[in-house]
This record gives C-alpha cells, structure tokens and sequence, in this order.
C-alpha cells in the first residue's frame, strides 16, 4: 500500500466518523428537550445543598441555548 492510498483511507474513515458522531449529536438533542433539561436541573437542585441551585439553573439555560 503506497503512502497516498494510506492517506485517501485514513481520510474516508475520519470522514465516516465524523458523520457518525454528527448523527450521534443528532440524537442528543433530540433526547435533550428543553423540559427533560428542566426535570434533570429540578432533580440536581432537589439533592443538591440550595446554595448551587442558581448555578444549576445557569447551566440548564446554558444546555437550551446549546441545544437549539
């Protein structure tokens, strides 16, 4: 195998990747709704000591901007 076709494999396997893992966030912010961001902040902010709730809530509003 000459260093060209080595280097024209390596690119296409780094391009199938590449299309999996966009496919992979794909899924992730389909699953990561807005509502299932808010449950999982109010189920951290219930077992969490009230002094990291306005943190909390800043990385959930954080998630939602992401994930539009």
């Amino acid at each position: 195998m000459g260093i060209d076709e080595a280097k024209d494999k390596a690119a296409a396997a780094a391009g199938e990747a590449k299309e999996g893992l966009g496919g992979l966030l794909d899924k992730a912010k389909e699953f990561l709704t807005d509502d299932r961001i808010d449950d999982v902040a109010e189920k951290i902010k219930g077992i969490a000591p009230d002094s990291v709730d306005g943190h909390v809530d800043t990385l959930a509003a954080k998630a939602k901007e992401v994930n539009d």
